[in-house]
This record gives structure tokens, sequence and C-alpha cells, in this order.
């Protein structure tokens, strides 16, 4: 693992959640920044934020997914290795099923959404050269709260039989799925673990959000979270213990971040050998500042990613400016 270096960095959209609510804070020219936006301001965000809500459906405070078979590898495209993702982009649609604010995942019906997603990634294929491009899916599964919920742990998550859905029908499709975890007042092992027959699925992988990951006492949306090293290390040995349970494929792990203090003590990170960690520049902004942001925090690791927001960033890089920059991840949201 290489050392990453200091950075300043760009919000990406806050998210808190009530039970049935999600609200979300998006850049708007008429409000005023607080003491606690300075860095973000500094980074090129957009200096001021004002709230709306979205009501959805109220769903199981705790998941119970139903137990997963392997399927046939086959049946879900290439499986993943080192060879793979020296070789092949990924190109993934990220949001929630419930809330179409939080990304474009959840504006489309599935169907359309496996159908533009493969287009784009179709996009990124004719004009990276040698690279292969695969599309994927990022849903995000355990959504930051703005309240505790039954279990106190600030977080809401997509029921078992819409995260089959999706499952289902990125492997019949021969995409790859993301499986993101906002963290709230639990910990990254648990939260993990909550998500392991998901992973059984060669197609499967998964991904960390250090921004609504929270001390005890704080609140998503309220401050930005961070997790430390030993959290990073402890996802990874899970999941390599996971792939070597049941013999499967190697797993990625995507990272978020668009802070230096959301992930603590980096230089600590260890190399799991079946684990391809990959850390996403997050964060919406202008495309200059995403640049230098993605050398200080992707180009640096294993893996390198980038988020691109479709309605935030006020001047949306074109998908060869994207690989000018090289990365193995590209998430839109």
């Amino acid at each position: 693992m290489r050392t990453w270096g200091a950075v300043l960095a760009v919000e990406a959209v806050l998210l808190a959640a009530g039970a049935v609510t999600i609200a979300l804070i998006v850049a708007s020219p008429f409000s005023s920044s607080s003491a606690e936006d300075e860095d973000l301001v500094l980074s090129g965000a957009a200096p001021g934020a004002r709230a709306f809500e979205v009501t959805i459906r109220d769903k199981t405070p705790s998941p119970t997914p139903s137990p997963v078979p392997t399927p046939d590898s086959l049946r879900c495209g290439p499986t993943v290795d080192g060879a793979y993702m020296a070789n092949t982009q990924i190109v993934s649609y990220y949001g929630n099923p419930y809330a179409s604010q939080m990304g474009i995942l959840g504006e489309l019906d599935p169907a359309t959404l496996v159908a533009e997603v493969t287009a784009h990634a179709a996009t990124y294929d004719s004009l990276n050269g040698p690279l292969a491009a695969r599309p994927a899916l990022h849903i995000v599964y355990g959504t930051a709260q703005a309240g505790p919920g039954p279990e106190g742990l600030y977080l809401q998550y997509v029921d078992d039989a819409t995260m089959r859905e999706y499952i289902d029908l990125a492997c019949d499709n021969g995409l790859l799925v993301f499986v993101d975890l906002q963290i709230g007042r639990s910990d990254v092992e648990t939260e993990v673990r909550k998500v392991l027959d998901y992973l059984k699925f060669p197609n499967v992988h998964l991904a960390l959000d250090p921004e609504f990951a929270m001390a005890p006492g704080e609140v998503p949306g309220q401050r930005i979270g961070t997790i430390d090293a030993q959290d990073v290390n402890d996802a990874q040995s899970v999941v390599e213990g996971l792939i070597e349970e049941h013999g499967l494929s190697d797993k990625i792990i995507v990272v978020h971040q668009f802070l230096e203090k959301m992930v603590t003590r980096p230089e600590l990170i260890r190399d799991y050998p079946r684990v391809r960690l990959v850390i996403d520049m997050d964060g919406f902004g202008p495309a200059a500042i995403k640049r230098v942001k993605y050398g200080w925090f992707a180009e640096p690791a294993e893996y390198a990613g980038i988020k691109l927001f479709f309605k935030h960033d006020p001047d949306l890089m074109s998908e060869a400016d994207v690989l000018a920059l090289g990365p193995n991840v590209i998430i839109y949201q």
C-alpha cells in the first residue's frame, strides 16, 4: 500500500435521514457557510447549502438477508483478480433504490438502469484503448439517518428482497454490484458482517463511506465522519476470510474519501492478497479541483477511483477527461 498525501477536499452530497425521510444537503447559492464548512469552501465546494426531504417507504430497521447461494460465476460475468483489475475499468451508477435524490440508481427503474449503465460503459470501452469496461451498480445498503432508529445505529437498510432483485438482475446481465455501507453509530466490522451473504455472489463487492461513520454522541450529517486504518483492515480481513472459506474469487473494497481526516493513520492500512482496495476520490465540485484531489487521494492508492455527479458537478468531466486520469473505478451519482 502506497502512502496517501495530506489533503483538503471538497464535500460530497451530505445525507441524513429519518425513519421514513431522507434529508439531502445540496449546493445552493442562497445560503451561507458555517464555520463547520470552512474546509469545504476552501476546497471549492459550494459556499452554502440548503436541505430538502423526500419521503420513502419505511423498511425493516435491522437487515436479515436470506441465505444467498453462490451462482455460477460464468452467468455473472468474469470474476475479479489482479489481472482483471489491470485490464478493466469499472463504470458504476450509484444511489439508493428508495430515493432518487441520492443518485441515478434511484432515479431509474432497474431494467432502464442496467441498460443505461451498460451503454455508458460501452462509451468508455470505445475510448479507453486496450482496456475493457465493465458496468456496475453501486447500491447504498445502509443509509445514514438523522434519528437513532430502534437499534440506535442511525441507519436504515435496503430490504433483502430489493437487494436480491438488483443482484439477480446484475448477475443476469454481467454487471458488478457494490454494496455501500455508511456505518452510522455502528462499526465497520459489524456492518460488513451484515452483508456477507450478498458478498458470496462472485459479482458482488463492498464499499465503505467514512463520511457517515459517527463517534458516540454524534449524528450523521452534522459533521464529517471518520474511520481508522484498523477499520479498513478489519473489513479486508473479514472479506478475505469469506473468500477463503467459500472458495470465492477476489473482492473489491471501495473506500470513499474527500477529507484527509476521513481515514486516519492510512500508513497502517495493510495489503490483503485477495482484496483489491480502491480509494475513491469522492465529492462534487469543479473539474480542476477534482483533478487535484484525485492526485492527492486516489492516485497513490493500490487502485484508484473517482466519483462524478451528474447534477452537482458544475462542469461535469467528459469521458475523455476522466480517462486522462486513469482510474480503475468510475462512479456516477
